[in-house]
């Protein structure tokens, strides 16, 4: 295999579809690779892009594809017309790999995750192994800003190879898509209300970098000084661990628990949830700064809080810091109505900024692709 950039490259993105009902939405990672997919197709230099199912089912209704044109193949399929494989959503196996480069070809570990702490939570809380290092030999490991701190060592010493961080990258897509069958009654984009505020916690709590604890600490500590402001409290994706002792005495002993103003609810398309019961999104993060959440919502115009320091607009308090967020949180009931229009245009300048179409995200990846394959 000689890899020419005159022909332009072939690139295979390895995706794992595991059922038919797996969800567009059930984490950033398929959509990430979706974004990935679009991306790449926008480089000068690649010929074709084409995703390599590596799961169990060939059912991609649930995935929200239709009109993308996307290529989908089984590796064995096309393996001798690819130049490059991103590994990505499904694992391939060393021999794989090493057969691949032993050809000419290049071998690209997509990172989209904080592998290091999930690593951990599988040993030590014996869950079941979502990857597993088995000696494969990559060019390279890329990896979004978010992981850099916690997983670029771990990478860089496990995978022997160099890892480059390059730009987080998002489209509004599936989102567009979901608001055109919000069901009746339902207005996506925020609308102000008078009286009291809904807020929403949508932190996914499976793995300890973003869960309900913070973010409803922060509601509770707002609701202590003043509890005239707020109407409701939606603990989104806690239904799930709603019979856990420990759980179920966070929630009592708060006053938003015990006055019935903050619930357990179970998991909901964002969007939905967003126009049927939300007025302002509260977030805290644990080493995962940028997420799709911040963007769905900032896209619809509502006011978000959060802990990000590199999301660069929205409404920032300290990290663990509940009364800094508690004073966010208080100035956005009182004052966030009179900013609308400004809040939307700082919004809308940063979320251009993560588009794939945006001319250095794409100018980002086009030298990523050049240097593993020294084009």
């Amino acid at each position: 295999m000689h890899l020419d950039s005159h022909k332009g490259l072939t690139i295979g993105l390895t995706v794992f579809i595991g059922s038919a009902n797996t969800s567009i939405w059930s984490n950033g990672a398929i959509q990430n690779f979706v974004f990935l997919y679009l991306l790449l197709n926008k480089i000068s230099l690649v010929q074709e892009v084409i995703f390599i199912n590596g799961g169990d089912s060939d059912q991609l209704s649930s995935l929200m594809l239709d009109g993308l044109q996307i290529r989908i193949a089984r590796l064995h399929e096309v393996v001798d017309q690819l130049d490059v494989l991103i590994e990505g959503g499904a694992q391939l196996d060393w021999q794989t790999i090493q057969n691949f480069r032993a050809r000419g070809g290049k071998v690209v570990n997509y990172q989209v995750g904080n592998s290091f702490i999930m690593d951990q939570e599988t040993v030590l809380f014996n869950r079941t192994a979502t990857r597993v290092f088995d000696g494969s030999i990559f060019d390279e490991v890329w990896t979004i800003p978010q992981h850099e701190k916690t997983c670029r060592s771990y990478w860089q010493i496990m995978h022997r190879c160099p890892v480059h961080v390059l730009p987080h990258i998002w489209s509004p897509i599936f989102l567009d898509k979901t608001i055109a069958n919000i069901p009746n009654g339902g207005h996506f984009g925020y609308q102000p209300r008078d009286g009291k505020k809904r807020i929403t916690i949508f932190e996914p709590n499976l793995n300890v970098v973003k869960t309900y604890h913070y973010p409803l600490l922060v509601c509770e500590a707002a609701y202590r000084r003043d509890p005239r402001q707020i109407q409701a409290v939606y603990v989104t994706n806690t239904a799930h661990i709603s019979k856990d002792e420990t759980f179920q005495n966070f929630m009592i002993n708060t006053d938003l628990g015990a006055n019935g103003v903050a619930s357990i609810e179970d998991r909901f398309p964002i969007a939905h949830f967003l126009a049927l019961h939300t007025d302002i999104v509260v977030t805290h993060q644990w080493e995962n700064e940028l997420n799709y959440l911040y963007y769905d919502v900032l896209y619809g115009g509502y006011p978000l809080i959060h802990n990000s320091p590199a999301l660069k607009c929205g409404y920032y308090y300290e990290s663990f810091n509940t009364k800094s967020g508690a004073d966010v949180l208080l100035d956005v009931l009182a004052h966030h109505d009179q900013r609308i229009e400004e809040y939307k245009q700082e919004t809308q300048a940063w979320l251009e900024t993560v588009q794939v179409g945006y001319i250095p995200n794409i100018l980002a990846y086009e030298n990523a692709l050049r240097r593993v394959c020294a084009l």
